[in-house]
């Protein structure tokens, strides 16, 4: 517990994760399983709707988006309702995200974990499977996103990598494609090493956001308490949804 505890500590920092020491539940897809347990932790799955202000999200991802368009201009309230009916994280990302990217508010990433923390907290509080998937992980688990093959420049900080691990995976994905697998049955048999024997195998480095917040939203359900979320930034950040604006105002009161 000392680990865990010292870990959500330093949320920027970059981590090393020794999957050969620590319990690390590390998730790529939504239909990731160990031990019995769907690991549907990221924000891309769907199956877990919530409010925020009593706006209903599909997804985190959608709800977390919002959040870079929400000075309250037209253009970004319309990019808003679109987030609201969106089913699909995913398509959310990269047909509304991406095609406006220049739009997305210049002090996004002054706010934006934190914002993330908000939103993970209030799916944690409004959707009683999601609470039950996070507090059905062991008390010690180092819940890990395995961003291993993304591409993209936030893959370690949202997520981490592990390099051993890719090697390995890369060498029997050759393997199996020398012995006649389709594409679909390499998959398969890839996620099932990734997820099994080979699940304690090799370091996973990245700062780990996401896990970290999923980390700190299951202590607070075990501990009866709140994350710690800094209020008074968001409150500063005039967030807007759907031409209200997010007071925080409760929650500042009580820091």
């Amino acid at each position: 517990m000392s680990k865990l505890i010292n870990i959500l500590e330093t949320f920027c920092r970059t981590e090393a994760y020794d999957a050969a020491v620590l319990n690390c539940y590390a998730f790529r897809r939504g239909t990731d399983e160990r031990n019995g347990i769907v690991l549907s932790l990221g924000n891309m799955v769907s199956g877990y709707p919530f409010e925020i202000e009593g706006i209903r999200f599909e997804n985190s991802e959608c709800a977390y988006i919002a959040g870079a368009f929400s000075s309250g201009t037209p253009h970004h309230l319309a990019l808003q309702r679109q987030l609201t009916v969106c089913t699909n994280g995913f398509m959310a990302k990269k047909g509304i995200r991406k095609p406006h990217d220049s739009e997305v508010r210049a002090d996004w990433e002054v706010f934006n974990v934190e914002w993330m923390k908000y939103v993970v907290w209030q799916k944690c509080l409004g959707n009683s499977d999601f609470r039950k998937l996070l507090l059905s992980l062991p008390d010690n688990a180092i819940i890990i996103e395995d961003s291993t093959f993304q591409a993209g420049c936030t893959a370690t900080v949202w997520g981490t990598r592990n390099v051993e691990l890719k090697k390995r995976l890369n060498a029997y994905k050759k393997e199996l494609k020398a012995q006649g697998y389709n594409k679909a049955a390499i998959k398969r048999e890839c996620d099932t090493k990734r997820l099994g024997e080979w699940s304690q195998v090799g370091v996973f480095v990245g700062r780990n956001v996401m896990g970290k917040i999923l980390m700190a939203c299951r202590r607070a359900l075990v501990n009866g308490t709140e994350p710690n979320i800094d209020y008074a930034l968001l409150q500063e950040a005039h967030i807007n949804l759907l031409g209200k604006e997010l007071t925080f105002n409760q929650y500042v009161k009580a820091a």
